[in-house]
């Protein structure tokens, strides 16, 4: 049967921003000490993937975004598409960047905020660096943006084009590392409390281990910095025999977070106030998908397009 279906998931934008700057409408709020983190959360055991799992999923998503997407044509949900409308000053931004590296974006937002002048800014999940290319056009030659990606074939394109965007855009101010976000830490360059604003467009969800990419990312902000993200989030926990779908992993799906731990975990993380902006569904015309979620007895299980 090959009958189109409607599938809603949350793509969210989300600032976590820090005590030294006014809370948005859309902001997180740390705390203004740094928490004492514990090892692990007080929720079921169905939000943790064990360590020999989750570096089959990385591998797996590794290729997939590798080898198995060649552009985002490739892709066979919505689920890593940007649905909402850019400003002008992005559009013109994007305009600027190599058709190949805007050729293998595959985000599902806008997560540059504005007012970047002058800022260093951190890209984890960068990819081939459309994000990163449009946010070095706004920090300006007196800022830095710095890319962090696993997927070498991905970091290749961004490498193999700065050379074209520094003349393009008149200065070079974008640094790529090899690494996983989950172990930030084995990047000697980051250091504590160095970031201005940390950004990632649709890549949390593929880590297995979210909790160690936001403590990473709170140790990295200056006092007053954000992490501002987009994502996908689920309306309950994706059971583990989705989880362990590779392609489901791979379209931002199985690694979606509930709503309800992610917050949690944001709390926990240091980042203390998540609010809920706007959210929407998305349709994802893929029966082949809707069907492995059906047959896992998951036919209530929603995604949805949210900002934080």
């Amino acid at each position: 049967n090959n009958t189109p279906f409607t599938m809603k998931f949350t793509v969210a934008a989300i600032a976590l921003i820090g005590a030294a700057l006014a809370p948005s409408s859309s902001a997180f709020v740390p705390s203004a000490n740094k928490p004492a983190f514990k090892t692990s959360l007080s929720v079921a055991n169905d939000l943790f993937v064990d360590a020999t799992e989750a570096t089959k999923i990385q591998d797996s998503v590794s290729d997939y975004y590798g080898k198995t997407l060649s552009t985002s044509e490739d892709l066979k949900t919505n689920a890593c598409c940007t649905a909402s409308s850019m400003p002008p000053h992005i559009k013109s931004a994007i305009s600027n960047i190599h058709p190949t590296v805007v050729s293998k974006y595959y985000g599902c937002g806008l997560c540059v905020p504005d007012l970047l002048d002058g800022t260093t800014v951190l890209d984890l999940g960068c990819g081939a660096g459309r994000d990163v290319y449009i946010a070095s056009q706004l920090v300006g030659k007196d800022g830095k943006v710095v890319g962090v990606d696993m997927t070498p074939e991905q970091l290749d394109v961004a490498k193999e084009t700065q050379e074209y965007h520094a003349e393009k855009f008149g200065f070079a101010n974008t640094e790529f590392h090899l690494g996983k976000i989950e172990d930030l830490d084995k990047i000697e360059s980051l250091e504590d409390n160095s970031v201005d604003v940390i950004v990632s467009n649709c890549v949390i969800n593929l880590c297995p281990d979210k909790e160690a990419v936001l403590k990473s990312c709170y140790r990295l902000l200056k006092p007053g910095g954000e992490l501002y993200f987009s994502d996908v989030y689920s309306n309950r926990r994706v059971p583990e025999s989705l989880r362990k779908d590779e392609v489901l992993w791979g379209e931002c799906l199985s690694g979606a977070l509930y709503w309800n731990d992610f917050q949690n975990l944001a709390k926990r993380c240091g980042f203390a106030d998540p609010r809920l902006v706007e959210d929407a569904p998305i349709t994802v015309e893929n029966a082949e998908v809707q069907a492995t979620i059906n047959e896992a007895g998951q036919g209530n299980l929603d995604f949805y397009l949210a900002t934080y």
